[in-house]
């Protein structure tokens, strides 16, 4: 989550929008300094004075996507699922169910994010997947820590990898087994997915 751009923001505290603590992760009540090394990496402010307004918009997070949550019904090979998805190689135009903002993950070069969405299987538990359209492209196991999804912590140390690189297919993805939506069932409604 990103820092509030106006009012009050602390270094401690529980509001997620106005804790630098929070923002870093740490507990609400952790000891925290303005020149400690996190905080300025934070702040993007490396020597000198540094003050409360500079924090003001700042995110510790490596990528956001703001996921507009749409259905897609089982077709074929391809289990019922809320989130965004998409099954084509094309643009963010090309999406079977639901959108996403930007659509493009940084910590991957800005690669095309094929879908972020809960699958439904026909039976047995579900599970919450990521995926990139790599196509030709090995895809390291890295480069992130955790997904959050809606407030919900999905760490990469404990999802199924899995790299298809092959110009037809060409799908990196992460999945975690669950059996609860964090994208819920609301069609058109916003989740807010950030990655850490």
């Amino acid at each position: 989550m990103t820092l509030a751009t106006s009012g009050s923001i602390s270094i401690g505290g529980t509001t997620a929008n106005r804790s630098i603590n929070l923002e870093l992760g740490r507990s609400a009540t952790a000891t925290s300094s303005l020149g400690e090394s996190a905080l300025r990496a934070l702040a993007n402010d490396t020597s000198g004075a540094i003050s409360m307004s500079t924090f003001r918009g700042k995110s510790a997070a490596l990528d956001t996507q703001t996921v507009t949550v749409g259905f897609r019904a089982a077709q074929l090979y391809v289990n019922s699922g809320y989130g965004s998805f998409t099954s084509g190689l094309g643009t963010t135009g090309n999406r079977d169910i639901g959108s996403m903002s930007d659509g493009t993950f940084n910590p991957k070069s800005n690669m095309y994010i094929r879908g972020l969405w809960y699958s439904i299987p026909t039976s047995g538990t579900g599970s919450v997947v990521f995926s990139l359209r790599s196509l030709t492209t090995t895809v390291a196991n890295s480069g992130w820590t955790t997904m959050n999804v809606a407030g919900v912590n999905f760490t990469r140390s404990s999802a199924t990898f899995s790299n298809i690189d092959n110009a037809s297919i060409g799908a990196t993805s992460w999945s975690w087994t669950t059996s609860s939506n964090p994208f819920g069932t609301t069609v058109n409604a916003t989740k807010v997915v950030t990655f850490t």
